[in-house]
């Protein structure tokens, strides 16, 4: 199987970004990111089971196969990037590094994501068990479907199963206590987040032991669609300063 999405054929690049989406997004979320970031960063989404090119796939997954498939791959330096949903799969992905002696990260970067010890819910929390008509409201409510998707139900019945698995996992997630991670966070909160407060976001600090950032960015929970320039430039950034450093 394949877990990563290439961006084509490129030069080698100085730092290598693994992206994670929110729940029922797929690789494509970050096809943007590589223009974006520019040739100093080589963009390499990760394709979790269950979507675009991988739709015929359970669309449960492992957080330890997620971790493998990256460790592979993680040629030094690397950093990742995990939104929402993503965040926390980022961060157990990195637990699991920690655990399996792997290259750990230069950064690890979340957007609209909870700190793990968080158990305050929000906008999208308990969508697994709702009907399909309150969660695709929902959803589409809070900017995480277009609403023209809803017109199409072929479409919306060929997205539901995934939804429905992501947003289990969402809502199964428990924090087990662990050591701060020995890599830098760097939190993204968006200052119309309906989902994610920013104190849930800064609470990100008590994760690692090697320095925490917060920045705030323009736009909602999910402002890597509509604040892409804002969040790459800020990534890009950090980016340059660590590799240089």
């Amino acid at each position: 199987m394949n877990w990563f999405v290439s961006t084509g054929s490129r030069p080698p690049a100085p730092v290598r970004l693994f992206c994670l989406p929110y729940a029922g997004g797929g690789a494509s979320v970050f096809r943007r990111w590589q223009q974006g970031l520019g040739p100093d960063v080589e963009v390499l989404p990760v394709q979790l089971p269950g979507r675009e090119n991988r739709i015929t796939e359970d669309p449960r997954f492992d957080v330890a196969d997620v971790a493998a498939a990256i460790a592979t791959r993680a040629e030094p330096p690397y950093a990742i990037y995990g939104h929402s949903m993503g965040g926390r799969v980022a961060f157990e992905v990195v637990r699991e590094l920690c655990r399996t002696g792997a290259p750990l990260p230069l950064r690890l970067y979340v957007g609209g994501a909870r700190a793990p010890h968080v158990t305050a819910t929000g906008l999208f929390d308990g969508l697994s068990r709702v009907d399909d008509a309150e969660l695709l409201r929902r959803l589409a409510d809070g900017g995480g479907l277009p609403a023209e998707l809803l017109n199409h139900p072929e479409l919306v019945e060929l997205l539901l199963p995934l939804l429905r698995a992501d947003l289990g996992r969402v809502d199964g997630y428990r924090y087990v206590p662990g050591e701060p991670l020995p890599v830098p966070i760097v939190a993204f909160s968006g200052v119309r987040d309906r989902a994610v407060a920013r104190e849930h976001s800064a609470a990100w600090a008590e994760h690692t032991a090697a320095g925490f950032t917060l920045h705030e960015i323009g736009g909602g929970h999910f402002f890597l669609l509509d604040q892409l320039d804002e969040l790459l430039a800020a990534i890009r950034a950090d980016l340059a300063a660590v590799v240089a450093a």
